[in-house]
Formats: C-alpha cells, sequence, structure tokens
C-alpha cells in the first residue's frame, strides 16, 4: 500500500483527458511512477511527464489496430495482487511491482450513440475492453488498488493520497461501487444498441443512468430526487434553463409531459398545451400563438395555475406579455425571443426551458416492489382517415378536425380519461376516474363553455350506453372511442338513438 516514504505506481489510461495532465504532474512531483497508453501516453508526454507504456511492462506491443494494449498478466497481476507477501513474492518472480492506482475512463460509446447511423463498424470501434476489464479488475480488488472513472474524483482522491499517503477504506469502497455502477451503464448503452430492432422481449433489461441533475427535492419536500438520464439523446439532457429556480422532481415529470405532448403536435399551426399534476389541463391550436395559449388557459385557467405550458414553436414577445400576470412554474417552447427573454426575465423564479422537439422516447417502465415493468411506449398514431362511423350521422368538416385534435390528445390524460374538445380547444377534461361514466360527469362539469357541437373523446370503450345519454342531454353531437365491449351494439344504439356520431378508432390508449 502507497505511503508518503514509498509512493506507490499509476496506471492511467482515458479517452476524456481534461485534466488528467495535473493529475499525472501532481502524482509525479510526489515520487509516483506513472504507467499509460496509447493515446493517454502521448498526451502526458506532451506536457512534460514521463511515463513507461504498459508494452514496456508486458514486453508486447499494441496489436490489431490497438485493438488489444493492456489485456496482459502483467498488467492485470499488478491490479489483482493484495498486498500480501505471497503475491509480492509472485509478482517479483515476473519482476512486477503492484499498481497501487488505476484512473481509466472509457471509449465513447454514449456520444458515439448520437451517430449511430454511421454504422455497425462505428459503433463497435466505440466499444471498449481493455478499460472496462482493468476497472472491473481494479474495483474487485478495491482494498489493495484504487479504482478513480469520474474526474470530479481526481482532485480529491490525488490531494489525500498525496498529503496522507492512502485513502480511508470506506472511501475506496465508494469509489469501487463508482466503478462497478459506471462499468454497469456502459454495458447497458451497448446491449440497448444490440437490442435495437429485436423482435421480442429480451431475457435481460438493463435499466441504467448517469446522474445529469440533483433535483430540488422528490416528489415531497422530505424525498430526495435527481435525473437520471440513460440516452444522451435525451432532451433532458440537452435542453437550456434559461432562467428560474433549480427543478424539482414533479417540474421533470411535467415538462416531460409538455415535451411529448409538443412533439405530437410538432408540425401542426401553433399550438399551446398546460399540463398540471401529469395532466393535460388546457391545449388549443389556433390560427396565432397568443390565442392558441389564451384558449389553452380558458380550458381552465383555475388548473392552469401554478402548471407548466409548453408551446411547439419559439415563444414570442406577445404570448410572452399575455403570460406576464400569471403564475406558471415552468415555460417550455423550442426558442424564444429576445422580446420574450425581456418581458419574463422579471419573473425570477419563472423556469425557462429551451428544448428542441424531435426526440421520442420508446420504451415505459415503471417500478414495482423488488423490480419493474416495461413496455413499448405508446407510440402508435391511428389516423382520423381510419375511425369507422358506427351510426348514420356524418361529421361536419370542423367536427373531423376536433375528433383528429382530440384523439391526438387523449393518451397524455390520465386513464380512465375523457376529454370534450371544441374548435380545436380542450374545454372538457375527466382524468383518472374508476368509473368511466364518471369521468365523463367531471369533464361535463369541468366545461366552462356550451358543450353543444363539441365532440367527446374516449381512451378506451365505454361499458354501458349511459355516457351517451350524458352526451347527448349536453348537446355534444360526436363521440369517439376505441370500441371493443361486449356492448358496442348497446352503445352504437343509444348513439343513433340520439342522432350521434359515433367513431370508433380500434385503439386503446391507457395511461396508468
Amino acid at each position: 500500500m502507497p505511503d508518503k516514504d514509498k509512493p506507490g505506481r499509476a496506471l492511467i489510461s482515458v479517452f476524456h483527458k481534461e485534466g488528467i495532465a495535473e493529475v499525472a504532474q501532481k502524482l509525479k512531483e510526489n515520487g509516483w511512477e506513472i504507467i499509460s497508453t496509447g493515446g493517454t501516453a502521448k498526451h502526458l508526454r506532451e506536457n512534460g511527464i514521463a511515463v513507461t507504456e504498459v508494452s514496456e511492462i508486458t514486453g508486447f506491443p499494441e496489436i490489431l489496430e490497438g485493438r488489444v494494449k493492456t489485456l496482459h498478466p502483467f498488467v492485470f497481476g499488478p491490479i489483482l495482487a493484495k498486498n500480501s507477501a505471497d503475491h509480492a513474492r509472485q509478482l517479483e518472480e515476473f519482476s512486477l511491482a503492484k499498481i497501487d492506482l488505476v484512473i481509466v475512463n472509457f471509449y465513447p460509446f454514449e456520444a458515439a450513440l448520437k451517430d449511430k447511423e454511421r454504422g455497425p463498424d462505428f459503433m463497435v470501434e466505440n466499444i471498449d475492453i481493455g478499460g472496462p476489464s482493468m476497472v472491473r479488475a481494479a474495483a474487485k480488488n478495491f482494498q489493495h488498488t484504487i479504482v478513480v472513472v469520474e474526474p470530479a474524483d481526481y482532485g480529491p482522491v490525488i490531494d489525500t493520497l498525496v498529503k496522507d499517503g492512502d485513502i480511508s477504506p470506506a472511501q475506496r469502497k465508494e469509489l469501487a461501487a463508482r466503478a462497478f455502477s459506471y462499468t454497469s451503464f456502459y454495458d447497458s448503452l451497448i446491449a440497448g444498441y444490440f437490442q435495437e430492432n429485436i423482435t421480442g422481449l429480451p431475457t435481460y433489461f438493463n435499466l441504467a443512468g448517469r446522474k445529469h441533475l440533483d433535483l430540488r427535492y422528490g416528489e415531497n419536500p422530505h424525498q430526495k430526487g435527481a435525473l437520471y438520464i440513460r440516452d444522451p439523446r435525451s432532451p433532458l439532457k440537452n435542453f437550456d434553463k434559461l432562467q428560474g429556480k433549480e427543478l424539482s422532481f414533479n417540474n421533470i415529470l411535467d415538462l416531460s409531459m409538455v415535451y411529448e405532448v409538443l412533439n405530437w403536435f410538432a408540425d401542426d399551426g401553433p399550438f399551446s398545451v398546460i399540463v398540471k399534476h401529469q395532466n393535460p389541463c388546457g391545449a388549443a391550436l389556433a390560427a396565432s400563438q397568443e390565442e392558441a395559449f389564451q384558449q389553452a388557459l380558458a380550458g381552465d385557467p383555475q388548473s392552469a395555475f401554478g402548471g407548466i405550458v409548453g408551446f411547439n414553436r419559439p415563444l414570442d414577445g406577445q404570448t410572452a406579455l399575455a403570460m406576464k400576470q400569471i403564475f406558471f412554474e415552468v415555460i417550455v417552447a423550442p426558442g424564444f425571443s429576445d422580446e420574450a427573454l425581456d418581458i419574463l426575465k422579471k419573473k425570477k423564479d419563472l423556469r425557462l426551458i429551451k428544448a428542441s422537439l424531435g426526440f421520442q422516447e420508446a420504451i415505459d417502465v415503471k417500478v414495482v416492489p423488488g423490480g419493474f415493468v416495461w413496455q413499448e411506449r405508446d407510440n402508435a398514431l391511428v389516423d382520423r382517415s381510419q375511425f369507422q362511423l358506427k351510426t348514420s350521422r356524418p361529421l361536419r368538416e370542423k367536427e373531423e378536425q376536433d375528433a383528429a385534435f382530440g384523439w391526438k390528445l387523449i393518451r397524455f390524460v390520465k386513464s380512465n380519461a375523457i376529454i370534450i374538445v371544441k374548435d380545436r380547444m380542450l374545454i372538457g377534461v375527466g382524468a383518472g376516474q374508476m368509473s368511466r361514466v364518471e369521468a365523463v360527469e367531471i369533464a361535463i362539469k369541468k366545461s366552462r363553455f356550451p358543450l353543444a357541437g363539441a365532440v367527446l373523446v374516449s381512451d378506451a370503450y365505454f361499458p354501458f350506453a349511459d355516457s351517451i345519454g350524458l352526451a347527448a342531454a349536453q348537446h355534444i353531437e360526436v363521440l369517439v372511442e376505441p370500441g371493443g365491449s361486449v356492448r358496442d351494439e348497446e352503445v352504437i344504439a343509444a348513439a343513433e338513438k340520439h342522432g350521434l356520431s359515433l367513431l370508433f378508432t380500434g385503439m386503446r390508449h391507457f395511461r396508468h
């Protein structure tokens, strides 16, 4: 074990070289021997630091275009050796010395995922083999070999080694845990890439992420929270927070919901959505951004208070002015005009999030005790042209537009879900109810607008005809639902009796 009087040996092999020369210099100044490979050795020499090449220890050159450099007993023996007389004797037999510190990070497979269209050869060459192997070896032998994978740990570890000659057993174990987590995360990215486009569910599914952001707190203030990123293309990794307080767990969930809704309406006209507690409470498509916002707000101004609002186009000054006196937690948009920023900067706590649209999540995971359930994300779209009209009343053009608008939106409302739309504006929401008819009653009750001529959309089939009568009593003239109930004929008959248009989509959109 290294100490002040007998400095140790450090093996340094990193892809990300920021700060590594300073680390090596400090070790060197304190008597440590530096062992290195390829590009890292070149980088250190260019910074005036003498190094011993791995090939000098192994007596074997790099081969296969650098694919094999460190995979050798003369590297792994000194890493895995315990500080015992028996292991010291075996190392001495081969003229080897203990490696006390391993500083390694890997080929950038995580970054390569952003360019995976470059093909499998490109991706394969970004899979590190020697690095993870050395890290796992050092982490296994943490009591005798210190392993560092995170640049944030360079300073504290090296400073302690220089000052005290060693770090504590608890620190060694913590660094080992970090190392195994790092290799697990790295392997999960690779596994995910190879599992793409494979039919069927994998036997093993790895869910891993890198901590991106400490959150103000979890779902409640007494809970800790953090944001982890598993896909480098994630909009949550790449968004710009232009102003405002730190984000909380609930903020992340709601702004993620806003982002997903905006994605579905990205190619439509000016669109605005307001989300509260994971449910859209206001949404509208209109001729201008300000009009879209005003209509989204008008759908349920009470629920909108303290919510998160999003836009599918950069926020303009006129819309920002309309929002100035309303309390929102977060505004999400693909951009903000200078005028909008100038207007909103006075609201210092208001978070402004600039996020590019276009990323679509493919999986959905929910934690259950001791495990998790996995499913494909509900990204299926049934176009209005595929709806089946089940009654004799034809739809007017405006109703066609509202039916299409409502069906795109309903997937984002918690089930049992009912929404009412009119003129491409959300005017009533019944969400998260155990009874579908109660969801209908709530959506009707919540509406602040006349319902005559509106379109009512259900995320799943109507199990009974009672909801049809409730809608007809409010002069709602169009119903949209998936169909598939054993009582479909009763529901169709009730809609026909009341002179309503009933559309079956053939697809359910539960969201729990």
